[in-house]
């Protein structure tokens, strides 16, 4: 399953990409995380950190997170892995692409969980909540595009 969300950030390309990969500043845009291991790391492929996430009004939960796929300024890929995860064998993929556009940057954000172990039922829930539920609170996508614009990268 692969949830799609996209918005445009009245910031540059580069103010985006200094929030997006400053693992630092992942618990002021993203709403699931509470902490990282990982500040002051420059993000490149193969480097792995771990983030204190809590999802809903569950416990918080370590995960690992890889990063897999990192084009400055275009596109990044983080693998989440971990106990947060069913079997603790399975994994979440959370890509962001980033283009350019007149008066700022375009942001696709894709969560895709198909190798997360979650049963076809989790799946087909979060997918129907996705498509036509009512939205509560910030996404990620929210949070980054908030801070992105505050920013003075």
């Amino acid at each position: 399953m692969i949830l799609r969300e996209q918005t445009c950030v009245a910031a540059t390309t580069e103010q985006v990409w200094a929030v997006l990969t400053d693992p630092g500043l992942m618990s002021l845009w993203n709403p699931h995380c509470v902490c990282t291991a990982g500040a002051g790391l420059a993000l490149r492929v193969g480097l792995r950190f771990q983030a204190v996430m809590r999802f809903r009004r569950g416990p918080e939960r370590t995960l690992d997170c890889d990063v897999t796929e990192c084009r400055p300024g275009q596109r990044l890929t983080l693998r989440f892995s971990g106990e947060a995860l069913p079997g603790r064998a399975g994994h979440m993929d959370e890509t962001f692409v980033l283009q350019p556009v007149h008066g700022g940057t375009d942001i696709l954000h894709i969560a895709d969980f198909s190798h997360a172990g979650l049963p076809w039922f989790l799946k087909a829930i979060m997918k129907v909540m996705h498509r036509f539920g009512r939205k509560e609170g910030k996404s990620p996508l929210d949070g980054l595009k908030e801070l992105a614009e505050g920013s003075d990268a």
